[in-house]
């Protein structure tokens, strides 16, 4: 399904995610910006890059609705478990939020070895180096992008038609 992403900006400190699909309502939500732009956009940046159909913009993309993704990640919240590929997806744009902050590939590289290591799990094998640099130059672009949208006004992003099918969880 073709979904497009839009992020509204209202002011500094808050922006509308709305989104897009064909033939099916559209849904928009106010999110405060600090807490959510840059993590939303890792998603983006990391999703894409890794062409992943079972993450945040994959599964909108699918017609899941914004209230089930945040009533589904509740609920994977409070089971405790990471076995989920989506929380898996979780951990890994939330460690690349390292690379936003400055640190390198080769550092955040080491970042991931270091967890797999400490919490005994295998890393999904499109982690790589190459991920980190695409995810990096993406953030640049997505940013920059997004700096430059004037109040009031929106930055429109296209998901990618699925490569391959998501798989139902």
């Amino acid at each position: 399904m073709r979904v497009k992403i839009r992020f509204h900006k209202q002011s500094d400190a808050r922006h509308e995610l709305e989104v897009l699909r064909v033939g099916m309502a559209s849904e928009r939500v106010s999110c405060e910006t600090r807490s959510y732009l840059v993590h939303d956009l890792l998603h983006f940046a990391t999703e894409s890059a890794a062409q992943l159909q079972n993450g945040f913009y994959g599964r909108l993309a699918a017609g899941v609705t914004l209230a089930e993704l945040n009533e589904r990640a509740k609920t994977m919240s409070a089971a405790g478990t990471y076995s989920d590929e989506m929380l898996q997806i979780e951990q890994v744009v939330a460690m690349l939020s390292g690379s936003v902050k400055g640190l390198s590939p080769g550092e955040m590289m080491a970042a991931f070895e270091r967890y797999e290591a400490a919490s005994e799990r295998a890393l999904p094998a499109w982690v790589t180096a190459d991920l980190v640099v695409r995810v990096e130059e993406s953030m640049r672009r997505l940013l920059g992008h997004y700096r430059a949208t004037a109040f009031g006004s929106f930055m429109e992003l296209e998901w990618p038609e699925a490569t391959r099918p998501a798989r139902a969880k």
